[in-house]
C-alpha cells in the first residue's frame, strides 16, 4: 500500500489597519515538499489549490462555553492519477491526520494549535459526512477515480477547549497520510 505524508496548515491570522500611526502584522505561510508517487494537493473542493485553509477571524467572546465551534470550512485532498500515480478501478483510500503540536481536548479528540498564541482553542476535522476524524484515527473510506482527479472532502473548524479563549494566532499544522491501494 502506498503511503503519502504531507503537512496541512490550518491557521487564523488577523491584522487590522486604521488611519494614523497604527501597526499591524503580516503572516506568511507555506511549505516545500517532494510529493511522492501520487502527489496530493490541498484544494478548495471543486476549485484550485489552497495555500492554507483559513478558518477565519473570531473575537474571543464568540466562544461562550467549552466546545463552542466556529462554522465548518470545507477543504479537500486532491488525488490526481497520472503516469506516476496509477489508481486501480474501484480503489479506495483512507486518510489519517496527525497534529504537529499534539492532540487537544479532554480526550485528545482535537488538533492542538501552536503554542505562544491563542489559548484554549483547537481544530476539529470532520469527514465529508461531518463525522469527526480524530488524530491518528483513519477516516472513512473514500472512493477514488482511476482516470480523473478525486477530491477527498473534509471540514475543519475551531473549537474551544476551555471556559475562556485567549487571543492570539491560532495556527495548527497537521500532517496527513493517504493510504492508497
Amino acid at each position: 500500500m502506498k503511503k503519502i505524508m504531507m503537512t496541512l496548515a490550518l491557521s487564523l491570522a488577523s491584522s487590522t489597519a486604521f488611519a494614523a500611526d497604527e501597526t499591524g502584522r503580516i503572516n506568511f505561510h507555506g511549505s516545500v515538499y517532494a510529493g511522492g508517487t501520487c502527489p496530493i494537493e490541498v484544494v478548495d473542493p471543486g476549485a484550485g489549490v489552497l495555500p492554507w485553509v483559513s478558518l477565519g477571524n473570531y473575537l474571543s467572546k464568540y466562544f461562550t462555553t467549552p466546545g463552542t465551534a466556529t462554522p465548518d470550512v470545507a477543504f479537500a485532498l486532491r488525488v490526481t492519477p497520472d503516469a506516476t500515480c496509477v489508481i486501480a478501478p474501484n480503489a479506495k483510500a483512507k486518510i489519517t491526520f496527525e497534529s504537529l503540536h499534539g492532540p487537544a481536548g479532554t480526550g485528545g479528540e482535537f488538533y492542538a494549535v501552536r503554542g505562544g498564541g491563542a489559548t484554549h482553542i483547537a481544530v476539529e476535522i470532520k469527514d465529508e459526512d461531518k463525522n469527526r476524524v480524530e488524530p491518528l484515527d483513519p477516516s472513512k473510506e473514500y472512493d477514488l477515480y482511476s482516470s480523473q482527479p478525486t477530491d477527498l472532502k473534509f471540514y475543519a473548524a475551531y473549537v474551544s477547549t476551555g471556559a475562556t479563549v485567549g487571543e492570539g494566532l491560532a495556527e495548527a499544522e497537521v500532517n496527513f497520510k493517504v493510504e492508497l491501494p
